[in-house]
C-alpha cells in the first residue's frame, strides 16, 4: 500500500513537471484565439485515456466524456487548458489533473480574385499574404491556350463587322427607296454618307443603281394600274355624256310626238283622222318613255362603274402605302439590330486587340497595379482593411486580390484603325 502511495506521489510530481513544461508551449501560443473548425490536441496526464484530438464544433464547443461540453470559442490554448482543469476539479474527479492544449490545425485562409488557383489553404503561423498568393499559384497569368487564338478571333470579328457594314448600307439604300416610293418620286435621295462611299466602292455603286431600277419598276407598275383605272373612269364619263345626249334627243322626239298626238286626238274627235293613227302615236310615245328609262339606267350603271374605279384607285394606293410603311418599319428594326450587333462586335474586337493582350502583358507602356484587401472576423463582426504583400494573416482571413491594368494611350489610339469603314448612322 505504501508503495502504491509513493508511486502515486511520484506520478503526480512527474505530471506536474510535464504540465509546467507543456505550459511553456501553451504560453507560446497564448496569443492565438481558438475558433470553430480548429483542431486541438488535448492531453490530460492523470487520465491519458481521455487525451485525444478534438475539432471545435460550429457552436464553439468540444466534448470530453467525464465533464461534458466545454465552450472554447474565443479562448486561448492556455485558457482552454485552465478551463478543462477547473471542470475536472469542480466535478471532483481530480484536484490537479494536469492539462495541456495544442493547436494541431487551424482554420484555413481563403484567397480569391486575380490569382491562378483561388480557394482555401492551410494556415501556418507567421504566414504573409505573399506566401498565401504563392500557394495559390501566384498572380493571375493568362496562359490558357484558348487565349492564344486572339488573332483568329479578331479576324473573324472583323469579317463579321464588315458584313454588318454591308448589311447596313443595303438597309439604308432600301429605306431611301421605300421613302421615294411612298411619295411616288422619280428619284431617290440617298444619305450623303452612302453617296460619298459609293464613289470608291463599286459594290455600293451597283447597289444604288439596283435600288433606282427597283424604284422605277415599282412606281411605273403602280402608275400603269392607276392609269388603266383612270382610263376606264374616263370612258364611263364619256359614256354618260353620250347617253345624256341621247336622252335629250329622246326628250325632243317625245315632245314632238306629244304635240302630234294632241292634234290627232282633236282630228279623231271631229272625224278627220283614223283611230289606228292615234294608236300608233300613243305606242310611239310610250316607247320613247321606255327609252328614256333605259338611258337613265345606263347612266346609273356608268356612275357606279366610276365609283368602283375610284375605290379601286384608293384601295390600290392604300394597300401600297400600308405595304411600304410595314417595310420601312421592318428596315428600321433591322437597322437597330445591325447597330446592336456591330457595337457588340466592336467591344469584342477591342477585347481581343487591346484588353486581353494588355492583361497578358503583351502591351508596351501599360501600368499595372494590384490591390490587396483582407476580410477578418473580429468579435463576431467582419472587418475589411487594405494590406501589403508582407502583411501577416490569421486563420480564417479572406484575402482578395484585384489586378488593374491601364493600357497605354498608344494601344487605345491604335484601336481606331481596327474599325471597318462605317457610316455615321450606325455608330449612333
Amino acid at each position: 500500500m505504501n508503495l502504491n502511495r509513493s508511486w502515486t506521489k511520484a506520478a503526480g510530481s512527474i505530471a506536474l513537471v510535464l504540465c509546467l513544461f507543456q505550459g511553456g508551449a501553451v504560453r507560446a501560443m497564448s496569443d492565438y484565439v481558438v475558433r470553430a473548425d480548429d483542431k486541438l490536441k488535448i492531453k490530460i496526464f492523470q487520465y491519458p485515456e481521455l487525451s485525444g484530438e478534438h475539432t471545435v464544433r460550429a457552436n464553439g464547443t468540444i466534448s470530453i466524456a467525464p465533464i461534458g461540453e466545454i465552450a472554447v470559442d474565443g479562448l486561448s490554448t492556455e485558457e482552454i487548458a485552465n478551463r478543462i482543469s477547473e471542470r475536472f476539479v469542480r466535478a471532483g474527479i481530480s484536484d490537479k489533473p494536469g492539462t495541456s492544449v495544442e493547436v494541431l490545425e487551424t482554420r484555413p485562409v481563403y484567397v480569391l480574385g486575380d490569382v491562378q488557383k483561388p480557394g482555401e489553404y492551410r494556415f501556418r503561423p507567421g504566414m504573409t499574404i505573399l506566401q498565401v498568393v504563392s500557394l495559390a499559384g501566384g498572380w493571375l497569368r493568362f496562359n490558357d491556350p484558348g487565349l492564344m487564338r486572339l488573332d483568329r478571333d479578331s479576324i473573324n470579328i472583323t469579317g463579321e463587322m464588315q458584313t454588318l457594314v454591308r448589311r447596313y448600307n443595303q438597309l439604308m439604300a432600301r429605306r431611301a427607296r421605300l421613302n421615294a416610293e411612298l411619295t411616288m418620286a422619280s428619284d431617290i435621295q440617298f444619305p450623303p454618307d452612302l453617296v460619298r462611299q459609293s464613289q470608291n466602292d463599286g459594290e455600293l455603286q451597283q447597289l444604288i443603281l439596283e435600288e433606282r431600277s427597283l424604284l422605277n419598276i415599282h412606281v411605273e407598275a403602280l402608275k400603269t394600274q392607276i392609269d388603266s383605272l383612270q382610263q376606264n373612269r374616263t370612258l364611263y364619263e364619256r359614256e354618260i355624256e353620250a347617253i345624256s345626249r341621247q336622252i335629250q334627243a329622246n326628250k325632243a322626239q317625245s315632245a314632238s310626238v306629244e304635240r302630234e298626238l294632241t292634234e290627232v286626238r282633236d282630228l279623231v274627235k271631229r272625224g278627220l283622222s283614223t283611230i289606228p293613227r292615234l294608236s300608233g302615236l300613243e305606242r310611239m310615245l310610250a316607247q320613247l318613255e321606255m327609252n328614256e328609262q333605259g338611258f337613265q339606267t345606263l347612266i346609273l350603271r356608268s356612275r357606279q362603274s366610276i365609283t368602283q374605279a375610284d375605290q379601286k384607285i384608293f384601295d390600290l394606293k392604300s394597300e401600297r402605302n400600308a405595304s411600304l410603311t410595314a417595310e420601312v418599319q421592318k428596315v428600321r428594326m433591322d437597322l437597330d439590330d445591325v447597330g446592336v450587333k456591330y457595337e457588340t462586335n466592336r467591344h469584342l474586337l477591342f477585347e481581343a486587340k487591346v484588353t486581353v493582350p494588355t492583361l497578358v502583358g503583351n502591351t508596351d507602356g501599360a501600368i499595372e497595379t494590384r490591390s490587396l484587401t483582407v476580410v477578418r472576423v473580429q468579435d463576431g463582426k467582419a472587418r475589411t482593411f487594405d494590406a501589403e504583400e508582407h502583411t501577416e494573416i490569421l486563420p480564417g482571413d479572406v484575402i482578395r486580390v484585384q489586378r488593374s491594368i491601364l493600357p497605354s494611350a498608344l494601344n487605345v489610339r491604335a484601336f481606331s484603325g481596327l474599325n471597318p469603314i462605317l457610316p455615321t448612322g450606325i455608330q449612333k
